[in-house]
């Protein structure tokens, strides 16, 4: 029957110890200073099961406050991508879910509008270039008093407003990745190519091969992974204790024994009337490439860390009226180990490490095979 109570016992402070920052039931309870009967263990038998002694140990202890949220990107890392000029895509270069870097091709289109575009410049650079000439030619014979002064007014308003034409298209062309020196040279472009304008992963695809497209048409959307932060939604009660700079720690629910972490950088000002939650965010600190906009996380925001005498988890024994005991090493004599029971008060729980308010005597104690002892009352 004893080997049974404590196989029951065992399991039972093994699902209470699970978690951090939860206290254990009943742990008011017990004092460390009344005597109890001892134990006898043989030598032969502390080896043959395994036992271990230990000490009590300095370990971090944090409270806890647990919210839901999502990770989102950035308004900085999240582009939209559209050709600048309408015409009929021939190429789509990536897929959806390729990772893309600032610069890459995305596809090509074809169209009239660009070749027309081109033509434009090249007309308009000839012109400038004639208008500098005539320009230049009149500005000299104006200061040596040769030319009118109408004639030198005239040439330079034509060359002002050449200027400002050519320089509109030359800008022009730059924002649709064209050299317009190589237009110049009369080396048009056949194709426009449709560039991504940053490192990120592609996360919508709206186009498709012959498909006739204009600049107000979303072709592509690109998510930089490296710019996400969390969106926790917090209960009205908890928010009290919440600041910035506390350490989070979250994870995805599909893959929960995966954690990472991020600090608070802002606390909501407002709270929703239908969740009765206050929206706060926090910098992610470990960035992961599994990461998806809008996915769905559960975290734990550490409002209160210390450090507390501590001991882990297996060195307690639970009793039936939920308090707890751990076993001091007393004596050693002869062939026997004697151990003395003790009545423990808890705290809180972090990574298997127990807290322990009950003063103890320095003497080591049992941590490995609790539930091994022979019966005691």
């Amino acid at each position: 029957m004893r080997f049974y109570k404590h196989f029951f016992w065992g399991v039972l402070v093994s699902v209470a110890l699970l978690g951090c920052g939860n206290k254990k039931s009943g742990s008011e309870a017990g004092d460390s200073t009344g005597d109890s009967a001892l134990v006898a263990i043989s030598n032969r038998q502390f080896e043959a099961m395994q036992m271990e002694f230990g000490e009590l140990q300095e370990a971090q202890f944090h409270e806890s406050v647990k919210v839901n949220g999502h990770v989102i990107s950035s308004v900085r890392g999240q582009a939209q991508v559209t050709s600048r000029i309408p015409g009929t895509i021939r190429i789509i270069s990536r897929e959806l879910g390729d990772f893309v870097s600032a610069g890459s091709v995305l596809c090509t289109v074809e169209s009239n509008d660009f070749i027309v575009l081109q033509q434009d410049f090249a007309t308009v650079s000839n012109q400038f270039n004639e208008a500098k000439k005539a320009y230049e030619r009149l500005q000299t014979l104006y200061r040596d008093s040769i030319a009118a002064r109408k004639d030198f007014i005239a040439a330079e308003s034509a060359y002002n407003s050449l200027l400002a034409q050519y320089n509109g298209m030359k800008h022009r062309l730059s924002l649709l990745n064209v050299d317009p020196a190589q237009i110049e040279k009369g080396d048009f472009y056949r194709i426009l190519e449709v560039r991504s304008p940053i490192d990120g992963y592609i996360t919508q695809v709206n186009s498709m091969i012959g498909e006739y497209v204009t600049p107000e048409k979303m072709l592509m959307t690109i998510v930089n992974a490296n710019q996400f932060y969390l969106q926790l939604d917090v209960y009205e009660k908890d928010i009290a204790q919440l600041a910035v700079g506390q350490n989070i720690r979250f994870y995805n629910s599909s893959n929960p024994s995966e954690k990472f972490s991020a600090k608070l950088t802002r606390t909501g000002k407002s709270i929703d009337p239908e969740k009765k939650t206050i929206v706060c965010t926090a910098q992610i600190e470990s960035i992961n490439s599994g990461f998806v906009n809008n996915m769905y996380v559960e975290a734990e925001v550490s409002v209160k860390e210390y450090t507390a005498k501590g001991i882990p988890g297996d060195a307690l024994e639970a009793l039936a009226d939920g308090t707890y005991r751990i076993y001091l090493l007393e004596k050693k004599s002869g062939d026997n180990i004697y151990l003395k029971s003790v009545s423990v008060t808890t705290g809180l729980t972090c990574n298997n490490m127990v807290e322990i308010k009950t003063p103890l005597p320095t003497q080591q104690v049992l941590v490995k095979g609790v539930y091994n002892l022979p019966a005691t009352e």
